[in-house]
């Protein structure tokens, strides 16, 4: 007897969920877009994938390593993150880490996982990477590479796989932390290319109260949503595997696209190195679950490689402010917070400016730091009837 067709409860899966999410959020539109991203790829795992008989010598399946990056406090990155737990609960099978947790707790986590794969979602990346710092660092690179056996200094003999660990890793922290905990040659190379960098400054808007005002929230709306992707992801989770392949045309755009992109990377700089080698894998990933959103049959569209490429480019753009401080001026990031302080305040006295950014550098530097910011002209000292005041640059 054949087997009825499941009926998709959500029409696309990644709209029903910014549907769930977006009106009941502040933050920007991408950290809910790639959140919905990191759940359902949380829950395929490496179910479904491109095979060595497309790739020739690798083959790519659709997890995904993201960090949210912001200011602290600043973009709600980290309340962002819990719509992932309220989803990716028990009975979807997923088995999860916790926010913090030892380099070999992790190796054995993943090893107690019948399918080797585990979902990481934590709100500050420097509480996971603390208790093993670069070990660990160095350990979710390998996963990320698919390794399948792993030595360990602290266990008398090393941890084998019995499947390709697949790891889904969602993150949120900031552009000091990174500056001051991943080195110049670890952002072009190593761990960070194979992390999809998220930056925001700021919120997407202000809201406080939800039950009220000509926006307010329809929870109960909301509810139906939620129990329609929880459905379907749960469907997904335990009925979609396999091989993917591709229609002739979108065969014929990805090898035109791979060949006249290939040595031309979007944003020419060394720090993204890494992410444009990588990106063709990062297009097949992204194009897989944008294609998983919408339908089980497992054949990838040219309109899920074009979503794909947009995805990835809206993003690019601002990849670079993720690093700003990395390699370069060590005040760069309080050279931004003293202009940023200022375009804040509208105006403000010398002698202020200086107490409130006291614990920088040292008063002979500080002096330096503002004297760069009038001479840049992203400030302005303004003299009215002897009252000296520093003002932000009118744009």
């Amino acid at each position: 007897m054949t087997k009825p067709k499941y009926e998709r409860k959500c029409k696309n899966w990644l709209l029903s969920f910014r549907d769930w999410t977006l009106p009941r959020s502040e933050a920007k539109e991408t950290f809910i877009f790639w959140t919905g991203l990191f759940t359902l790829s949380s829950a395929v795992r490496r179910r479904v994938y491109i095979p060595k008989t497309v790739l020739g010598s690798w083959e790519v399946a659709p997890y995904l390593y993201i960090f949210f990056v912001a200011p602290a406090g600043k973009a709600r990155k980290t309340t962002t993150l819990s719509y992932v737990d309220d989803l990716l609960i028990d009975e979807i099978g997923i088995r999860k880490a916790s926010a913090a947790m030892t380099q070999q707790a992790l190796m054995k986590r993943v090893a107690d996982s019948p399918d080797a794969s585990i979902s990481i979602c934590i709100g500050e990346f420097g509480t996971f990477f603390n208790p093993s710092k670069d070990v660990m660092i160095d350990f979710l690179t390998a996963l990320f590479d698919g390794r399948k056996k792993h030595d360990s200094d602290t266990l008398s003999r090393g941890i084998e796989y019995a499947e390709r660990p697949c790891i889904n890793l969602l993150a949120a922290t900031t552009p000091k932390w990174i500056a001051e905990n991943l080195s110049e040659s670890a952002i072009g190379g190593g761990f960070a290319s194979r992390v999809i960098f998220i930056f925001e400054e700021t919120v997407r808007r202000r809201k406080l109260l939800y039950h009220i005002g000509p926006d307010k929230v329809d929870f109960v709306k909301l509810e139906k949503i939620y129990k329609d992707l929880f459905t379907d992801l749960l469907h997904i989770s335990q009925n979609v595997e396999g091989e993917f392949t591709m229609t002739k045309e979108a065969e014929i755009f990805i090898d035109d696209w791979y060949h006249k992109s290939a040595d031309k990377p979007t944003v020419p700089d060394p720090r993204l190195i890494g992410y444009h080698e990588r990106k063709p894998a990062y297009v097949f990933k992204i194009a897989m679950l944008c294609h998983l959103a919408y339908s089980d049959e497992l054949i990838i569209q040219k309109g899920d490689f074009d979503q794909a490429i947009a995805i990835l480019g809206q993003v690019e753009g601002k990849m670079l402010q993720t690093f700003q401080a990395i390699g370069r001026n060590p005040y760069t990031l309080d050279i931004d917070a003293i202009r940023e302080f200022v375009e804040a305040q509208g105006r403000v006295k010398p002698e202020v400016l200086r107490k409130h950014f006291q614990h920088v550098a040292s008063p002979k530097m500080l002096e330096e730091l503002i004297t760069f910011l009038i001479v840049t002209g992203d400030l302005v000292e303004m003299n009215r009837n002897g009252v000296i005041t520093i003002e932000a640059k009118r744009r």
